[in-house]
């Protein structure tokens, strides 16, 4: 019986590996997760433009709420207004470009480019949706002020994008405790930066939870696109510490196939 017909009579049974099991849990994980962002997000967009009643009282129930607990106590004034500074747009923006430079300076330029690509696509979606929607900032006790308009709120979007870019990057210099306290240390900055903006009257909570929502699903889709270049280039991404994994020059064999 020769080779050929063997290959008939027994076919060949390709056996998926445990870390391609593993890559396909994650993906499918990822995949949920970015449609549940952008369907939060486009709902949250949906029912603000529709001036939907219930949110709208909920919205403004919760901003005078916390503008009236924050111009009681000046203290906490300072303190919310010192978040927004720490952890506002600017801040993100900058370290992230420059992250991306030190990237540039290594010769990783796809790496460079999705980081800039991420945290600067994402200023521009922001303010093009701001200008869409055309929300009004809340009407409370000026404890604090902001320029522009109030819907996505910007600190709560670039927040999220500028931290799980730079948890992404620093995930593969971290070990698994390392890892867990970054994980929660970003978290957490998004909720202190999503809180003080509504503390400080100048946002409603559905403003930063759409914010929120927009920078999970924008950060999603840019982080699949630059992991797919990866493995196409013979780079496989199996976790997500592998993201920020030193880039090689593609293979031509890889690259031409």
């Amino acid at each position: 019986m020769g080779p050929l017909t063997n290959r008939l009579v027994h076919p060949i049974h390709r056996h998926v590996s445990p870390a391609d099991e593993r890559l396909g849990v994650r993906l499918t994980i990822g995949l949920i997760v970015t449609f549940v962002a952008a369907g939060a997000f486009l709902l949250l967009l949906v029912l603000v433009q529709s001036e939907w009643a219930p949110l709208r009282e909920l919205d403004t129930e919760a901003a005078a709420r916390l503008n009236r607990v924050a111009a009681q106590n000046g203290l906490m004034v300072s303190a919310l207004e010192l978040a927004s500074r720490v952890f506002g747009p600017t801040v993100f923006r900058v370290a992230v470009t420059l992250l991306a430079v030190w990237y540039l300076t290594r010769r990783e330029r796809r790496h460079a480019v999705w980081l800039l690509a991420t945290i600067w696509g994402a200023a521009l979606l922001g303010f093009a949706l701001k200008e869409l929607v055309g929300r009004a900032r809340p009407v409370v006790d000026p404890v604090s002020s902001a320029p522009g308009l109030s819907f996505p709120s910007g600190h709560a979007l670039t927040a999220t994008v500028g931290c799980g870019l730079l948890l992404l990057v620093a995930l593969r210099y971290l070990n698994r405790p390392g890892r867990v306290l970054a994980v929660v240390v970003a978290v957490a900055i998004v909720l202190v930066t999503a809180l003080a903006r509504v503390g400080l009257g100048v946002h409603y909570v559905s403003d930063v939870t759409a914010g929120i929502a927009l920078g999970i699903a924008w950060l999603s889709v840019t982080t699949w696109a630059y992991v797919a270049w990866r493995r196409e280039t013979g780079q496989p991404v199996e976790a997500p510490a592998d993201v920020g994994a030193e880039e090689r020059e593609p293979d031509p064999i890889i690259a031409k196939e």
